[in-house]
């Protein structure tokens, strides 16, 4: 948990609490897994540029229904993916999201 906060706040400069676990991702095509991990943003810095691409990237504020469709996981993926949001989402204790327009977070922000 403690490397989740970290890499959030140096890669995102993300704020989170309440970290929790939530198991682990299996890749059938390659033998790895991924851990899940769900967490409140607190708040969000200033994007900076990636040091490994060089780009600054755009941020998004969405639901999750809204973020998949920014990604091609497939419909099983996808499925699984949104089952996980809203499993961290009741754990967590946040409320559902009402559908609005996806926002771009240009600026800092803190909830």
């Amino acid at each position: 948990m403690a490397t989740a906060v970290r890499e959030a706040r140096e890669e995102a400069a993300a704020e989170l609490v309440g970290v929790r676990y939530l198991g682990y991702l299996s890749d059938p095509d390659v033998s790895c897994a991924r851990a899940r991990y769900a967490a409140a943003l607190l708040s969000l810095g200033a994007a900076s540029v990636d040091p490994a691409t060089g780009c600054t990237y755009v941020r998004i504020l969405a639901t999750p229904e809204q973020a998949l469709e920014f990604f091609d996981w497939g419909p099983s993926a996808a499925a699984e993916q949104l089952s996980a949001a809203h499993q961290a989402r009741v754990l967590l204790g946040i409320p559902k999201a009402s559908h609005q327009p996806v926002t771009e977070l240009a600026d800092p922000v803190s909830w």
